[in-house]
């Protein structure tokens, strides 16, 4: 199985530019590069798809998802709108859905958005019930890093991350958890848990350089490969 992770689209109404940059640009070159690959079976997005929470950035991006064609995964992140992504509008192709089954595994789109607040949180019970009720191999997606992370992007975390991984320790099935909100590439793999973090589609962050500078050129996806017991994952650079 071969599965796309985007993260961070930030896309704004009508493609107004944010800190100088034009994110639907951007928007629009991944979905070119996403239309060229071969074999892709799904498209998972952990979170922020719009900037401003705006009608026409969620229509807009569900509408070349629906031309792409593959099946398109999302939870939201914190600068989503959390009533007009749930409620407020009806996507005819991207499923806000909470978990879905591919190819034998289990995917869980954990929503960890906090109105009004950057960190994130999750609902321990929840996810706990969910992955219980999983057979098989488990795939988590949420937008906010369980883990610690590098310089200045570690204020950028889940609030109540050490129960998230204690859950995933304990629970034995969970075998890869993707997550956004850094703006950064990262793999680490713990106790046999692969975790990963998608570079921004819109705007891409590095530890290495100031608080909040751009780090352009850094900007792409991931593409993960599935294959029994054994994960891959690359980068793709937007350019």
């Amino acid at each position: 199985m071969k599965i796309i992770h985007i993260s961070d689209i930030h896309l704004t109404e009508n493609g107004t530019d944010i800190w100088g940059v034009n994110t639907l640009d951007k928007f629009c070159k991944a979905i070119k590069k996403i239309k060229e690959l071969d074999g892709i079976d799904a498209i998972v997005i952990s979170g922020d798809l719009s900037n401003d929470g705006s009608r026409w950035t969620y229509e807009f991006i569900d509408q070349r998802f629906k031309e792409v064609g593959i099946p398109t995964f999302c939870c939201p992140g914190n600068h989503d709108n959390l009533e007009m992504f749930y409620h407020g509008y009806k996507p005819s192709f991207v499923k806000n859905c909470d978990e879905f089954e591919l190819c034998g595994w289990n995917f869980i789109m954990v929503n960890s958005a906090v109105e009004g607040m950057s960190r994130g949180y999750f609902n321990p019970q929840l996810l706990s019930k969910q992955i219980f009720n999983c057979s098989g191999p488990v795939t988590i997606i949420l937008h906010h890093p369980p883990l610690e992370q590098e310089g200045w992007l570690n204020r950028k975390l889940l609030e109540n991350h050490n129960e998230f991984n204690d859950i995933i320790y304990h629970a034995g099935n969970v075998k890869l958890v993707l997550y956004g909100h850094t703006h950064y590439h990262t793999i680490k793999t713990i106790s046999g848990v692969v975790y990963s973090s998608a570079p921004s589609i819109g705007f891409a962050f590095n530890p290495n350089l100031h608080k909040f500078e751009i780090a352009y050129g850094e900007e792409g996806f991931n593409i993960i490969h599935m294959n029994g017991d054994t994960i891959s994952i690359t980068k793709e650079n937007l350019f």
